[in-house]
């Protein structure tokens, strides 16, 4: 295990944006969590190199590390292959070949200064809301999106479109329909957040969602409905939704089990709805449900870290990238 790195804590002298890129830009692919085989990458790298962008395979992205939990590699291959990675000038993206668990062991065992001087995209999503909300709190961006596995539904056109719009610096906009659990306002901050479960697996570190203006998006999978009401609970407790200006809930599935829900197999789960609803009653706040982003195949990018203007009205919810 590599020792503490250093952290810093202030961010005036760099630069805080990464660019968007452009063809021939080379495109480091990593497994910092769980681990992955070359064959379920070939489709999306393929996708990659249509958009005439250039992967680089991790020298160790098809490592297997068994410690109760199949790794994509020893904490010291993961850490080598990300730094590598950050520190790289001709890597313009780093895109994650899937989550699982174990990004969280890589950030205080990063040296982030290269980064933080030349910033570059970290690109994925569930395990990787790690790196997420570690360089966000920098107002650094990062895109959520799909990663370099699929999972097992497709992902959809869509999914790839704001894929590529998102991290070629087009027009990033979604209008989607009405739901009744919805509070309407409208309202722009800094969208942070990610997999509810990452998200609260990091408070109290300094990790955790920091600052103010801020607009939160959660989504989740596979975790019974108590502990979803337990982690809305922390985040609570922790002043998390006392202080955000708006609220966008992506998709909650595969939740509980599949014997007790009847929409087990459903991209959004109404008695998850319910349960953040409930919590939310209190927050004169504009809140989205069911947007499409999440542990599902229409997974759409956002841009975190960025500002955006959230719009809820009787008819639709709109949420745009300023």
């Amino acid at each position: 295990m590599a020792v503490q790195r250093h952290f810093p804590n202030f961010v005036q002298n760099f630069k805080l944006k990464p660019d968007y890129l452009k063809p021939q830009d080379k495109v480091a692919i990593l497994a910092p969590a769980g681990r992955v085989f070359q064959e379920e990458l070939e489709e999306n790298l393929n996708f990659l190199k249509s958009l005439d962008l250039i992967p680089i395979l991790g020298e160790n992205l098809f490592q297997d590390f068994f410690e109760g939990y199949h790794y994509a590699g020893n904490p010291e291959q993961r850490i080598a292959d990300f730094q590598q990675a950050l520190d790289n000038p001709e890597i313009k993206a780093i895109w994650c070949a899937r989550g699982g668990y174990g990004s969280v062991l890589l950030l205080d065992n990063l040296i982030w200064d290269k980064f933080l001087e030349n910033p570059k995209w970290i690109i994925g999503y569930s395990d990787i809301t790690a790196f997420h909300n570690h360089v966000n709190n920098w107002n650094i961006p990062s895109l959520h999106g799909i990663t370099v596995k699929r999972l097992n539904t497709p992902y959809t056109e869509e999914s790839f479109i704001s894929f590529r719009k998102a991290l070629m610096g087009e027009e990033l906009k979604y209008e989607i329909p009405f739901h009744p659990f919805n509070k309407l306002g409208e309202v722009q901050g800094k969208l942070v957040g990610g997999n509810l479960s990452i998200i609260y697996s990091l408070l109290g570190s300094k990790s955790a969602i920091h600052g103010e203006n801020l607009i939160l998006f959660i989504e989740d999978w596979n975790e019974n409905w108590y502990a979803l009401h337990r982690m809305m609970m922390g985040i609570k407790r922790a002043g998390i939704l006392e202080k955000i200006k708006g609220l966008i809930v992506g998709s909650f599935t595969r939740m509980d089990v599949e014997e007790e829900n009847p929409q087990f197999l459903e991209p959004f789960d109404e008695t998850s709805n319910q349960i953040i609803h409930k919590f939310m009653e209190e927050y004169s706040i504009p809140v989205c449900f069911q947007f499409p982003a999440g542990h599902i195949g229409d997974n759409r990018a956002l841009r975190m870290g960025t500002e955006i203007k959230l719009s809820v009205t009787n008819q639709s919810s709109i949420v745009e990238f300023t």
